[in-house]
């Protein structure tokens, strides 16, 4: 499991998967003028997705958001000898 905190202003709660969707931004300011195409958590939650994972968000009580990523383990195949 990975956690990554921050002290933003979080998302809305109503918004919170939207941001999962291709393309979606929450700010208008950021567009592809300004090098943002809202493809960066659509592609994250894939590549999770891929390796049999979740990719999560949640607001937290402090203020901020809170972005989990939970991987599978994979142990490693025991060698020969």
């Amino acid at each position: 499991m990975i956690r990554i905190l921050n002290q933003g202003p979080g998302i809305p709660e109503d918004r919170l998967e939207n941001v999962f969707a291709p393309y979606y931004r929450l700010e208008i300011s950021r567009n592809r003028d300004t090098g943002c195409t809202g493809l960066g958590l659509s592609i994250a939650q894939d590549i999770a997705h891929a390796h049999g994972g979740k990719l999560s968000l949640h607001n937290t009580m402090a203020g901020g958001l809170e972005a989990v990523l939970v991987l599978p383990r994979v142990d490693e195949p025991k060698k020969n000898g």
